[in-house]
C-alpha cells in the first residue's frame, strides 16, 4: 500500500471516530471538573526572556534551552498524541516531499493524517548539528531530495509524553556514533530512521524539504 493510500485510509478512520471522540471528550471534561482534576501543562525550562536561535535552524525562539514553537506536538505532550498510529509505515523522502503542507500548522494540535503516522525511511545521513533548543538536527537524503529528522533532548520532553522512552533510546543510540556540536558536521552514512510525521514552518533550515515535512520526534535510528 502506498503512503498516500495509507494516509487516506487513516484520515477516513479519524473522521468516523470524530463524533465519538467529541462526545467522550465532553464527558471527560465534565467529569474532570467535577472531580477537581485539570490537565497538567507540558514542562519547559523558564528564563527571563526568550532567546532567538542564532541561525534559525530550530524553528523559532527558545526558553532556556527547550523550544516553544509547536513544542508539545514535537515531543508528544499534545492532546492528540494518543491518536498516533505506532505501526511504522515505510516511505521515501520523495513521497514525504510530495505531501500537501497545511497553510498554517496549529500550535497545539496535529495535522491529520500525516502527523498521526509513524514513518520509516531508508536514506543517507548527510549531516547533523546540535540546535539551540538541544534538538539533534539531522539531514537525510535519497541522492536528489533531502528532509530533516530531529531527535529532541529527553530533558526537554515532558514526563507525560508517550514517546519519551523511544526518544531517549534514539538519542542514546545516536550518541554512540557521533557527538553533535553547534556547527554542522557533514557525513555520508546509510541509516534507517523511524519517527512521527511533522510539518515545520520553513525558515531557512539546512536540508529542509520543500513542504517543511520532517520526522519529529525520531523514535529510532539504525546505522547500516
Amino acid at each position: 500500500m502506498s503512503v498516500r493510500a495509507h494516509l487516506t485510509r487513516h484520515r477516513r478512520a479519524i473522521t468516523r471516530g470524530t463524533a465519538g471522540l467529541v462526545a467522550a471528550g465532553l464527558v471527560g471534561v465534565a467529569g474532570g471538573h467535577l472531580a477537581g482534576h485539570h490537565p497538567t501543562p507540558p514542562i519547559t525550562s523558564v528564563a527571563s526572556s526568550p532567546t532567538p536561535s542564532a541561525n534559525g535552524e530550530d524553528g523559532g525562539a527558545v526558553i532556556g534551552h527547550c523550544g516553544i514553537e509547536r513544542w508539545a506536538v514535537k515531543t508528544g505532550t499534545d492532546a492528540d498524541a494518543g491518536q498516533v498510529s505506532m505501526t511504522p509505515v515505510p516511505t521515501t523522502i520523495a513521497q514525504m516531499d510530495s505531501l500537501q503542507a497545511p497553510a498554517s500548522p496549529p500550535n497545539a494540535n496535529r495535522v491529520a493524517p500525516t502527523e498521526l503516522t509513524d514513518f520509516t525511511i531508508h536514506a543517507t545521513l548527510t549531516g547533523f548539528k546540535l540546535e539551540a533548543d538541544h534538538d539533534y538536527h539531522l539531514v537525510v537524503s535519497d541522492g536528489s531530495k533531502t528532509m530533516i529528522v530531529e531527535i529532541p533532548d529527553p530533558g526537554c520532553v515532558g514526563s507525560g509524553s508517550l514517546f519519551r522512552p523511544q526518544i531517549s533510546q534514539a538519542r542514546a543510540k545516536f550518541d554512540t556514533h557521533y557527538a553533535p556540536a553547534a556547527s554542522f558536521q557533514s557525513v555520508s552514512v546509510l541509516v534507517t530512521v523511524t519517527g512521527i510525521g511533522f510539518f515545520d514552518r520553513i525558515h531557512g533550515q539546512t536540508g529542509v524539504a520543500p513542504n517543511g515535512i520532517e520526522l519529529h520526534p525520531v523514535l529510532n535510528i539504525d546505522f547500516t
